[in-house]
């Protein structure tokens, strides 16, 4: 079976693997993609229906359209009943789910927050920059497409680990199975605030996308983001808009308190108190 085929099945359906295949103990000192191990294909990740740099609008049409991804879906059940109530219920709740989708794009625009920056996902997109998300409930995951000027490049998977899930029940067991199915051991990167990693993750490549598994066994998911590579390597120049500290000091302020911060009068009243002392 083709590698991409295996891929696809191993995110379908739950399967068993054998143990962690060995990797590397300690994080590499690179953060970039390009030190991650290369495996032969990462399709398989997403439905070939969908690619880089497609439009939210493109996206949107991928599922919600006629024949479409939520159509496919809902075929089977809808054609085992016969026309009345209960095919209406199913149709609406399908119906419900495209227009849901359609209007979950939320953009990083100016300053103001999203709901966003409180979630797990946080530090996948910035401010400023032109970027937006999409989020999508189906195959038992959240999905979320993120855009950079209105072009796809990057989808997080959010997948529950449970026992018979289709990663397994721990993070372990996802990369075991990931390790397995790509025939290659992924890097692992110790969570590392100075390098901008809040968690453990192991990644692979292949010669257009990075794959990261990211550890959230505390939420009991396993996060799978698969990133388009052009994009990465593009990524500083794209994001011209550099984050900020809303709570680092301003620079003339700064500048003026450099020496230390001191009392005005301080002065005046060490002359008094010294005038007063002599009197006596």
């Amino acid at each position: 079976m083709k590698k991409a085929a295996t891929l696809a099945l191993l995110l379908a359906a739950a399967t068993s693997a054998g143990g962690m295949i060995a990797v590397a103990a300690t994080p590499s000192s690179q953060s970039t993609a390009a030190a991650a191990p290369t495996v032969p294909t990462l399709a398989g990740i997403v439905e070939k229906d969908i690619r880089w740099g497609m439009s939210h609008a493109e996206v949107t049409d991928v599922y919600n359209k006629v024949g479409g991804l939520f159509d496919r879906e809902y075929a089977s059940q809808i054609s085992q009943l016969q026309p009345g109530v209960e095919m209406q219920q199913l149709e609406a709740d399908r119906d419900s789910r495209k227009a849901n989708f359609e209007r979950s794009l939320t953009k990083f625009l100016g300053d103001t927050p999203t709901g966003y920056d409180v979630t797990a996902i946080h530090n996948e997109y910035t401010y400023k920059n032109d970027e937006s998300v999409q989020r999508l409930f189906k195959d038992s995951r959240t999905r979320f497409f993120f855009y950079i000027k209105d072009r796809l490049w990057k989808i997080y998977d959010e997948i529950p680990l449970k026992e018979g899930g289709k990663l397994g029940a721990s993070y372990q067991d996802a990369v075991t199975k990931l390790n397995t199915v790509l025939t290659v051991p992924g890097r692992i990167r110790a969570a590392n605030a100075a390098q901008g990693l809040e968690r453990t993750e192991v990644d692979w490549q292949d010669r257009t996308a990075h794959l990261r598994a990211v550890d959230r066994s505390n939420e009991h998911l396993v996060g799978l983001v698969l990133e388009d590579k052009a994009t990465l390597q593009n990524l500083s120049s794209l994001r011209a808009n550099k984050p900020t500290d809303p709570f680092a000091i301003d620079p003339s302020i700064a500048a003026i308190t450099k020496g230390g911060v001191s009392d005005p009068n301080a002065a005046h009243a060490n002359v008094s108190d010294a005038g007063a002392g002599k009197r006596k």
